[in-house]
């Protein structure tokens, strides 16, 4: 039989309900033959099976480069797939096949435990450019709040979470919740898009449990470990409390380096569970009623051998952690967080990413998923509170529009757009057409700023680039913020033969004072005392991260 891939289309779909019931293959089978019926899919398996060539490979490399590292995650993807439980596999495959397309595609399901230890590899051998420069393509992954006791309004546990993800207007355009009545297990949903039978990311069960996935990056992986996928999908299964959880994970090795939110609300506590290859660390909360997850180990035993990839990369991890903290903190000394303050907080400015194509919070005493079902960010509505029910027929249907009012700025949409186009196509003159359009929207904002300059540097245009530069210098006082601004407005300055400029800058570079900052320290004094090889290269634009290499 001859299968072809569908067409990507980016049509906003409503939200989806589909309750499955029986084996895990059954439920598979189910769930394509209703998604074949809805439709509504073709974007996600017409967009993800190619998400690693997108993201290894979006800049030009050398034809052997390129052909190398297809092959590798070619050959990562189906040890992954080789080393699945028999129903987990069997349930992907007769998913793909209910759909019309080829069983083989189910392999697509371990794409991001390739890409990460592709990541983690490149650590391991000590190929840190290498590894840096794939950092460049990664998202910045997710945030998750757990809030219970003194924590939350009512004493009740509340789990919130923001998924950030590759695939702006594909994700985000196709919500969906999958209820499951499985023949051997707990009853479970998980939350996702059409297209995606995903069911670990982020998922609940009728015991209370609740599980988000996020990524780490360390150089222990392990190739021939469970997928992210299954592990979650074990843990809604079969865990009724954080104890199970904990066993669970350490049943076998993890495929790659991840922080399991879970909660339990029945125990009303919560614990972020770190893996690393064959390595499992438990962190616990250190305030009371609350814990937040974002993107970098906790458990001092998992330091050693963490991935920092880019100084940006850990700052915006410690940023948004920050931040979650923060909003937990103010809300308890009010009384408490509801449901109502965790979904205004997921769409902080600082928390709410362009790539957030999917914004929940679970709770589980009230037994009820709220999604929101707007583009990204997600997190900026409308919502809609999904009740849990097993008891239905198979079968799905969609959902009325989501409640309340979406939260709109033109200049940040603008962003998005811009994201999604670096993302998508790759093509600098379209995504600078939308970040000038950002820029002329909100002249006053550092980041757009930024990611202008260094987009006009990739055209050569210096005095543009310096202009965008200096003017996000007058409006950004974060140090690391400034930081980065200073050296690529250095650079640009030496550049243009302004060595006074470019040795001002340096100096103010060197003077500030955060420990993130070393990388740009140590390349302003190189740059200062080498000029000769100082050579200003096109750099690559990280927009999601708001950085350049």
């Amino acid at each position: 039989m001859r299968h072809t891939r569908p067409a990507v289309t980016t049509a906003r779909q409503p939200l989806w309900i589909a309750h499955l019931r029986g084996t895990q293959e059954q439920m598979g089978e189910q769930h394509g033959a209703l998604l074949r019926a809805h439709g509504g899919w073709r974007a996600a398996l017409a967009f993800y099976p190619e998400l690693a060539d997108r993201m290894l490979f979006r800049r030009a490399r050398p034809r052997p480069a390129r052909a190398a590292g297809r092959a590798l995650v070619a050959a990562m993807l189906a040890e992954l797939s080789r080393h699945r439980p028999g129903d987990y596999r069997r349930r992907s495959r007769a998913f793909m096949r209910a759909l019309g397309l080829p069983a083989a595609d189910a392999r697509s399901l371990g794409v991001m435990d390739a890409l990460q230890n592709c990541i983690d590899l490149a650590g391991r051998l000590r190929l840190g450019p290498f590894a840096r420069d794939l950092a460049s393509r990664m998202p910045p992954a997710c945030s998750t709040l757990m809030v219970w006791g003194a924590a939350s309004v009512d004493g009740a546990l509340r789990h919130a979470r923001n998924f950030d993800f590759p695939g702006i207007g594909v994700w985000d355009a196709a919500p969906a919740v999958v209820f499951c009545d499985p023949d051997d297990g707990l009853r479970y949903g998980f939350v996702t898009t059409r297209g995606a039978d995903a069911v670990g990311v982020t998922a609940f069960n009728e015991a209370g449990i609740s599980v988000t996935a996020h990524t780490r990056f360390h150089r222990q992986c392990h190739v021939s470990g469970a997928l992210v996928v299954d592990v979650g999908h074990d843990i809604v299964r079969r865990a009724e409390s954080i104890a199970d959880a904990v066993r669970l994970v350490r049943r076998r090795p993890v495929a790659s380096t991840w922080g399991l939110a879970v909660s339990s609300a029945r125990e009303r506590r919560a614990v972020v569970i770190e893996t690393a290859g064959a390595r499992v660390a438990v962190v616990e909360p250190t305030r009371d009623g609350m814990l937040a997850c974002a993107n970098r180990y906790r458990h001092p035993d998992m330091l050693a051998g963490q991935l920092t990839l880019t100084p940006c990369w850990a700052y915006h991890s410690d940023e948004r952690q920050a931040r979650l903290e923060a909003l937990a903190a103010a809300a308890r000394a009010r009384g408490g967080m509801t449901d109502a303050d965790l979904r205004a907080a997921l769409g902080d400015d600082v928390l709410a990413q362009a790539a957030t194509v999917q914004s929940v919070v679970i709770e589980p005493e009230a037994r009820r998923v709220w999604v929101a079902t707007g583009g990204c960010p997600t997190s900026w509505g409308p919502w809609m509170a999904v009740p849990w029910s097993w008891d239905e027929p198979v079968g799905a249907h969609a959902a009325a529009a989501g409640d309340g009012d979406r939260r709109t700025d033109e200049a940040f949409a603008a962003y998005v757009e811009a994201t999604r186009i670096d993302a998508d196509t790759h093509d600098d003159a379209s995504a600078l057409a939308a970040i000038e359009r950002a820029v002329s929207l909100a002249p006053d904002r550092p980041d757009f700023r930024f990611l202008a300059g260094v987009l006009e540097l990739r055209f050569g245009r210096l005095d543009r680039a310096l202009a965008h530069f200096d003017a996000g210098l007058a409006h950004e006082r974060r140090a690391f913020r400034r930081g980065q601004l200073l050296l690529w407005a250095a650079r640009t300055a030496a550049a243009r033969g302004d060595a006074a400029r470019a040795a001002a800058l340096r100096d103010e570079l060197c003077a500030l004072d955060h420990p993130l900052l070393a990388r740009h320290r140590g390349a302003a004094r190189f740059e200062r005392e080498r000029p000769a090889r100082a050579t200003l290269r096109p750099p690559v634009p990280n927009f999601l991260l708001v950085d350049a290499l």
